[in-house]
């Protein structure tokens, strides 16, 4: 009769564990995990860009290791008397890589500003870890 516990316990014991550690795998596989983009992208001399890599790199959570399109948009009132919004469109290409554009659009300008010429641009980012 002790055998019989013993063993049924055992059992139950390893069945636990199995799923315990099917669960951590699970839950690990199924957080994101914190990724540094890099923009490759030509600035134009004097250009003023509204991006999201103002400061350098930029981290962001990816689920699964499957990138997702993105999209960054930053609206500010510039020194030639406008409101702008930046805006930046990041397409996956594989695993690694985006494919990057930027568009801006005026929103609004105070009475006789003279704004600032348009600079869109394309590139790529690249994941660095």
């Amino acid at each position: 009769m002790q055998q019989a516990l013993t063993s049924s316990l055992s059992r139950s014991v390893a069945v636990a564990g199995l799923l315990l550690a099917l669960t951590v795998a699970y839950a690990r596989g199924s957080k994101p995990h914190t990724h540094h983009l890099a923009l490759h992208a030509v600035d134009q001399p004097g250009a003023l860009y509204l991006t999201a890599w103002r400061n350098g790199m930029v981290s962001v959570p990816i689920k699964g290791g499957k990138l997702v399109p993105l999209r960054f948009s930053m609206v500010a009132l510039i020194n030639d008397g406008c409101r702008w919004k930046g805006i930046e469109t990041l397409m996956p290409i594989d695993n690694h890589r985006y494919f990057y554009r930027y568009d801006e659009e005026i929103l609004e300008c105070d009475p006789g500003a003279d704004p600032y010429i348009k600079t869109p641009r394309t590139g790529l980012v690249t994941v660095e870890d």
